[in-house]
């Protein structure tokens, strides 16, 4: 009898540590803030700094040499006799 309770206790204990983990804080998704946008004004956060144009945007574009080599006269080894 004794072996049964300690592990109806430890199932009990185990069952606890999971849903104690797995819990998720309350959250109200039913409040809507209602904020003081049009539905086509760019959303911006308040505190962002102000853009600069990217200096470099007009620069040439700079590709590598493209270098090819030969492709060899016979794809398939000269067998030997050996």
């Amino acid at each position: 009898m004794i072996p049964t309770l300690i592990v109806l206790g430890l199932l009990a204990l185990g069952v606890a540590i999971v849903a104690f983990a797995t819990r998720r804080p309350s959250t109200r998704q039913d409040v809507v803030v209602d904020q003081d946008t049009a539905w086509n004004d760019p959303i911006t956060p308040a505190n962002a700094a102000p853009t600069q144009d990217d200096p470099f945007a007009h620069a040439p574009v700079v590709t590598p040499p493209v270098v090819a080599e030969p492709a060899p006269a016979n794809p398939f080894p000269v067998e030997r006799a050996s």
